[in-house]
C-alpha cells in the first residue's frame, strides 16, 4: 500500500512539471512572436495620399500564399478613405513561394492626426528555414 501511495505521490511530482514546462515554452513562443525584423515607413505621394513601406532584411522573405493582414484606422482627426493593402510584389529568383520584395502599399486619409497600422505578416528567414508569423502594431503621425 505505501508503495502506491509513493508511486502517486512521484507521478503527480512529475506531472506537474512537464505542465510547468509546457508553459514555459509557450510564453517563449510568445515573446518569439512579438519581436520581428520587419521595418515599416510611411511616404507621402501627393495631396492625402500615402504609400506604406515593408522592408525585411537580406536572406528574408515575406510568404506568397500566406493570409497576411494589414489594417490602417485614422485618429485625432485622421480618416483612412480608401486603401490598397493586399501584398504584391516579383517572386524570389531561387525561392518562389516568396516575394522577393513587397511593392509599396497605397492608401488615401482626410484631415491630420494618427495613422494607426496592425497587422499579422508571415515571414520567412532562409538562413535558418524558418517561417514566422509578426504582429505588427505601429503608429505614425500625418
Amino acid at each position: 500500500m505505501i508503495r502506491y501511495v509513493v508511486l502517486f505521490i512521484l507521478s503527480s511530482l512529475l506531472g506537474f512539471g512537464f505542465t510547468s514546462c509546457n508553459e514555459s515554452k509557450e510564453i517563449q513562443a510568445e515573446e518569439a512572436f512579438e519581436s520581428h525584423p520587419i521595418e515599416v515607413s510611411v511616404k507621402k505621394n501627393t495631396l492625402g495620399k500615402y504609400s506604406l513601406e515593408l522592408y525585411l532584411p537580406k536572406d528574408f522573405g515575406f510568404q506568397i500564399e500566406a493570409p497576411h493582414r494589414i489594417f490602417l484606422s485614422g485618429t485625432e482627426g485622421l480618416k483612412v478613405t480608401s486603401a490598397d493593402l493586399k501584398l504584391t510584389g516579383p517572386t524570389h529568383p531561387k525561392k518562389p513561394e516568396y516575394f522577393e520584395y513587397v511593392k509599396p502599399l497605397t492608401f488615401q486619409v482626410e484631415g491630420k492626426g494618427k495613422l494607426q497600422m496592425e497587422g499579422k505578416l508571415f515571414y520567412c528567414n532562409f538562413v535558418k528555414n524558418i517561417c514566422i508569423p509578426a504582429k505588427i502594431s505601429k503608429s505614425f503621425v500625418i
